[in-house]
């Protein structure tokens, strides 16, 4: 359990930050008259290629392992566990895309513009 909240704090974080990343590029969109809902897509269209990659990368990796151990490594329930936690970390990703998208559509397009960050 340590090591899911371990990997999801990290996904949480990762996630936070590369949205965060893109807020002056959310700030040019808006200027550019994009609709907010085309802006949140083109966002959660990025985390979800990231989250799709891990996953299928992660899933692979622990079905191999588990598979190698004999089902020792998730005491047999490895059919059951590796769905439930990617569908937790799906969540956790999202979850962590949407604050910082929605700060970044509420900032002023200008101030997005002279901003650095």
């Amino acid at each position: 359990m340590s090591a899911f909240l371990l990997s999801a704090a990290g996904v949480y974080a990762l996630t936070s930050f590369t949205v965060t990343r893109r807020r002056r590029e959310i700030g040019i969109r808006s200027a550019l008259g994009a609709h907010p809902r085309q802006v949140l897509l083109g966002i959660f269209a990025g985390v979800a290629r990231q989250v799709g990659l891990g996953l299928a990368l992660g899933i692979a990796a622990a079905a191999a392992i588990d598979t190698s151990s004999g089902g020792e490594l998730m005491g047999g329930r490895g059919r059951l566990l590796l769905p439930i936690f990617a569908a937790l970390m799906v969540i956790v990703a999202l979850g962590g895309a949407v604050g910082p998208a929605r700060r970044g559509l509420r900032i002023a397009p200008t101030e997005a513009l002279r901003s650095d960050a």
